[in-house]
């Protein structure tokens, strides 16, 4: 269906897969979106949720975006299609329109002209809507009813979920009550693997029986084939996690959330307790509503060892709103206030405003909300002069802030806030603030420090920020500082020497505190002169975790990174240490690299590191003696270390899966001492060689033993998928065998 042609049709198909709330319609699209066919058949795929209301311009921003990559801000509708269908014209697409509801044809009809007159033969529409009249609004070619299970299928996939890590014969105990909980739940994929996630963990027949009799299934809703089972299965939470899922209502629908993030705004509203491991409840309490399907389409990171981001399921979020539908609020701003005051109730907890557009102000009734918790600001960059006016009354009147978002995360090639007002101040229950993406912010207010409660603070990317203030005695209780690529702000400014609860600080700019003066007036360093530096500041940081990138190693003394102790944080698991001097203007005398090898082996990371990255090494090669002791490395990133000319023993990384290696001018050969050929075990999970190494016109000689998967790839006969990246090296050998090319 997808993969043919359109025929003698002209214009652009459109086929749509109709059913029931929690059927399964997006799961479908999704598995025929993500198909290998399907990627190879289109040469664009795109993917919009929809959603109530249709609005016809944030759709085609949507489309836009996901065309270029960026957020371009434009603001009139006609231009917005007009950049659609420069980018789509000649070109082979496939749009997913999820969650349609809207019956006005008039509504999509613009869209709709700008797809079909751009589209080559073969381009599709998928649409996913509840309603079948939906369908014949959006002019679709081909529809697909989407049916509910089967009593068999029903059970299955109720029983897959429910008895996961049971024995046989505790399934048997409880298999009767089962099928008669799986009957209720209608053939409804979502409500059995709801009720099979909160049925996982109960273990007695009564508790089961429980759930079998309970009133819940009385209730007459629209959704009441999904409401019953989220109810529930919301209702047998403890209540701190029933804040934390009906909380999620903040996320628009279609939202990807960011664990990490979700994780420290709960912290911020007190869900999870005041002690020192909020960070580890918040992960339990995130698992826990996994496990009972509140969340969905999980994203894991490169090594698959964790969730990153997820989804909720579209009536699990109409679900979360209901559960806080006085106190949780998005707001679409367009400038006419007057039409946006259904909106304000005076319990109002949590909101979202979004100002689309250049006219779009802060609803004035925003300020009335002296009880708001939560305030997210969603701005374009053509409105930013009225954002920024409005923020020093806003931070007068919302005194009981928690938690405020002023990133500017969709637009970052823009300025958004230019001035952080030093009314900030006065909000003293913050605990999470996020300027992240504020290009044009050049400082922060001295007031900030005033934030006693905050534990959260990002500002990365916000690269315009100077480091002139310095308050030491501030944020006694921040636990984490998200500041990469704060460039020209070296960790001092921040004054964190009271912040023993630092658990995340993603760079450190190290300052050194003395430098000479040349003879002509020109800034040099010697080491003899450099003393001291800020870095032996990280020693107070015990509880560092996650990502660790020090800027500026060229300027410490080995004293300072033995002061760093680095190897006592064991919750650090990727390291950058980068030996670039933070001072470029200034002439460097002969002789002064000889300590970074000293400094390297001072820096000794802890033992449980999974990624480790050294660059800009000056000094000649010296491997630190520890790092063969970090068994657990798997990614390693050597560059620009200009007078190394050999390599470390990689073969002693037991576990070592990726490795690049470049700019490394003056290396010359890979061989034994690289691969281990002297030994009994090389590198048996390496994947790949970097390339950037091969591909150097100087290395005369390869040597590769004992490592299975590049044997493979680069094969003992030259015909491995990888072979031409070697092909020019003059000697190859793999496990002692001289590999042949070109018949010779």
């Amino acid at each position: 269906m997808l993969l043919s042609k359109n025929g003698q049709e002209r214009g652009i198909h459109i086929i749509s897969i109709v059913g029931m709330g929690g059927i399964g319609k997006t799961t479908l699209a999704q598995i025929v979106y993500n198909d290998r066919e399907v990627n190879a058949y289109f040469q664009k795929k795109l993917w919009v949720c929809v959603s109530d209301p249709f609005d016809e311009m944030r759709i085609a921003k949507a489309i836009l975006e996901a065309l270029t990559g960026i957020p371009l801000g434009l603001r009139e509708l006609n231009t917005v299609l007009e950049k659609i269908h420069e980018y789509i014209v000649g070109k082979k697409f496939l749009l997913v329109l999820d969650d349609v509801w809207t019956e006005d044809e008039r509504k999509w009809q613009s869209l709709k002209c700008c797809l079909k007159s751009g589209a080559p033969p073969g381009s599709k529409i998928l649409v996913t809507t509840r309603k079948e009249n939906v369908a014949t609004v959006m002019g679709c070619t081909r529809l697909f009813h989407l049916g509910k299970l089967s009593e068999e299928e029903c059970w299955s996939l109720f029983s897959q979920v429910a008895f996961s890590g049971w024995n046989h014969r505790a399934r048997q105990i409880l298999a009767d009550i089962g099928k008669k909980i799986a009957d209720k739940c209608n053939g409804l994929p979502l409500a059995a693997k709801t009720l099979g996630g909160l049925l996982r963990f109960k273990k007695s027949r009564e508790q089961w029986q429980r759930i079998l009799d309970s009133n819940m299934w009385e209730l007459d809703e629209a959704e009441t084939g999904l409401f019953s089972p989220l109810l529930l299965s919301y209702y047998d939470l403890p209540a701190p996690l029933r804040q934390c899922f009906s909380y999620c209502a903040i996320f628009p629908k279609g939202y990807k959330i960011e664990k990490d993030l979700l994780i420290k705004l709960w912290m911020a509203q007190g869900f999870l307790g005041d002690g020192n491991g909020m960070e580890i409840v918040g992960e339990e309490y995130f698992d826990n509503l996994a496990m009972r399907s509140f969340f969905q389409e999980f994203e894991t990171d490169e090594n698959d060892d964790g969730i990153i981001r997820c989804k909720m399921h579209d009536i699990v979020h109409d679900f979360a709103q209901l559960l806080r539908k006085r106190e949780c609020y998005v707001v679409a701003s367009n400038g006419i206030e007057e039409q946006r005051a259904e909106w304000y109730h005076e319990s109002a907890r949590h909101l979202r405003v979004i100002l689309d557009n250049e006219q779009a102000v802060i609803p004035s009734l925003l300020y009335n909300a002296k009880k708001l918790r939560s305030l997210l600001v969603d701005s374009c960059p053509s409105n930013s002069s009225t954002l920024n006016a409005s923020l020093p009354r806003l931070f007068d009147q919302l005194t009981c802030l928690r938690m405020l978002d002023l990133s500017n995360n969709r637009y970052r090639k823009q300025t958004s806030i230019t001035e952080l007002p030093c009314q900030i101040g006065e909000l003293i229950h913050l605990r999470y603030v996020s300027l992240e993406g504020n290009k044009g912010l050049k400082e922060l207010p001295m007031t900030l420090w005033d934030l006693c409660n905050l534990q959260t603070l990002n500002i990365r990317l916000c690269s315009s920020i100077q480091s002139s203030k310095f308050i030491p005695e501030g944020l006694i209780n921040l636990r984490h500082l998200q500041n990469a690529e704060t460039y020209g702000c070296t960790s001092k400014a921040f004054g964190l020497k009271r912040s023993i609860l630092l658990q995340t600080l993603e760079e450190f700019v190290v300052e050194p505190f003395g430098y000479l003066l040349a003879g002509d007036g020109e800034q040099i360093l010697k080491e003899s002169e450099m003393h001291r530096s800020n870095l032996c500041d990280l020693g107070t940081f015990a509880l560092l975790r996650g990502n660790l990138k020090i800027i500026g190693l060229g300027d410490v003394s080995r004293r300072d990174a033995e002061e760093a102790g680095l190897w006592k944080k064991t919750g650090l698991r990727n390291l950058t240490l980068s030996f670039n001097s933070m001072y470029k203007g200034m002439r460097v005398l002969e002789g002064a690299y000889a300590h970074e090898s000293s400094v390297l082996e001072a820096l000794q990371p802890p033992l449980y590191l999974e990624s480790l990255d050294i660059n800009r090494m000056n000094g000649p090669t010296a491997f630190p003696s520890w790092m063969v002791s970090l068994t657990m490395l798997k990614r390693v990133r050597l560059w620009a270390c200009f007078n190394w000319k050999t390599l470390p023993p990689m073969w002693k990384l037991p576990v070592l899966e990726h490795l690049e290696i470049w700019e490394m001018k003056n290396v010359k050969e890979v061989g034994q001492e690289f691969m281990g050929a002297e030994t009994e075990k090389g590198c048996l999970k390496l994947k790949s060689l970097p390339r950037h190494l091969l591909q150097k016109t100087t290395l005369q000689v390869l040597d590769i033993f004992d490592c299975p998967i590049l044997t493979e790839r680069y094969s003992r006969n030259g015909t491995g998928e990888d072979c031409h990246y070697i092909s020019h090296i003059p000697t190859i050998t793999i496990d002692g065998e001289d590999v042949k090319r070109d018949g010779n």
